[in-house]
């Protein structure tokens, strides 16, 4: 489940004029160390807690790393598979749930950090962001309802029950399940923060959005929201609703991705080398992100039967499939011009400006040899 919060163009501008000012004076960014052209640490910035979806970030560290409750971070060694080009460290971070993600690469906090491509484009004008790698290949975002309250068949009948849909402030794809008709803007209400509070309080007369690798099965088998039970819920993704985005995508300020140019060609196909390793051998991963997750002692948890859940669930909605070049890695053309082409009307009509090239919000280049599943 995700907080996509986007940064007005004032804003940003605004933040832009901090980067010389700000740059890298924590550590977590810096020149090239002697021993090659990488960082020796870099610091991402992931937009959630540790979950499943993220496995293949956690495999750069493995189970070696330190959990810390007071910077909401997981730090240690990069396992020697992925340590090219004098990377000896890597950095993750839990949402920042002050500022959006492009803000943290702007003020020099992280060198990436996960941002979907459909904020990316509608960033495109006033932030220079680049995706850089995939880390999903498909949205596992969802509308979920009670299928014994709400006969939903087809996406037009999510409008039909009238029910309000609760999601987090800012989201594109609101805007498109508006505009075909699928919700009405009556039905929107930006209150939800991620727990599972305002539904187990309505006992599921209400949309929500949700992770479906994640909340199906905690709403189906540990959350007691409806007469003292778990209970079924129904779905559909975002991409079965017709809006196919690459979320969490690995983005960079355009200046770094030029600055690390040397190291991106080495990175990022090892980086791709570990969502390869992590599928194929998943639990040493998602058992260190349950420990991380208990050491930071918020509301988000995992559990052994949710993971095992939600890796089958992301192989059989091809979450995790390989892109068109069959790298686990880079960008579909495609797809991206197609979701750019549903975005940009939307953005206009709100009148905010983004790239008419859809091509300059990613760059294949570094995927160059990376591995496929």
């Amino acid at each position: 489940m995700k907080i996509r919060t986007i940064a007005t163009a004032i804003s940003i501008i605004g933040l832009l004029s901090l980067l010389v000012a700000c740059g890298s004076d924590d550590g977590s960014s810096g020149a090239p160390s002697n021993a090659g052209p990488c960082p020796t640490k870099l610091t991402i910035q992931s937009d959630w807690f540790p979950e499943l979806e993220h496995g293949g970030v956690y495999q750069l560290i493995g189970s070696g790393g330190t959990a810390s409750k007071d910077s909401m971070s997981y730090s240690g060694p990069v396992q020697a598979a992925y340590a090219v080009g004098g990377l000896q460290e890597v950095e993750i971070l839990a949402k920042n749930f002050d500022m959006p993600n492009s803000a943290v690469l702007v003020n020099g906090k992280a060198d990436m950090a996960f941002i979907g491509i459909a904020d990316i484009i509608k960033d495109s004008a006033a932030l220079p962001l680049v995706a850089v790698a995939k880390t999903l290949d498909k949205d596992p975002m969802m509308v979920m309802w009670d299928p014994a309250q709400f006969d939903v068949q087809e996406p037009e009948d999510l409008a039909k029950t009238g029910a309000s849909f609760i999601h987090f402030p800012g989201l594109a794809y609101l805007d498109y399940l508006i505009e075909k008709g699928y919700m009405t803007a009556d039905q929107s209400d930006p209150s939800y923060n991620g727990s599972d509070a305002a539904w187990v309080a309505a006992s599921g007369t209400l949309l929500q959005q949700g992770f479906a690798t994640n909340e199906i099965y905690k709403y189906e088998n540990d959350i007691p929201w409806k007469d003292g039970a778990p209970a079924d819920v129904s779905f559909f993704t975002v991409d079965q609703l017709g809006y196919d985005n690459y979320p969490s995508s690995i983005t960079m300020l355009q200046s770094r991705v030029t600055e690390l140019d040397e190291c991106l060609k080495l990175f990022i196909p090892k980086f791709a080398q570990a969502w390869v390793d992590y599928y194929n051998d998943p639990t040493p991963v998602t058992d260190t992100m349950i420990e991380i997750n208990n050491t930071y002692d918020g509301f988000w948890r995992l559990s052994p039967e949710l993971n095992t859940f939600g890796l089958n669930l992301l192989d059989e909605l091809k979450i995790g499939a390989n892109s068109p070049d069959g790298t686990y890695c880079s960008f579909d053309e495609t797809k991206v011009q197609k979701l750019y082409d549903i975005l940009q009307p939307i953005y206009s009509a709100q009148g905010v400006e983004v790239t008419d090239d859809a091509t300059t919000v990613y760059d294949n280049s570094y995927c160059a040899g990376a591995p496929g599943r």
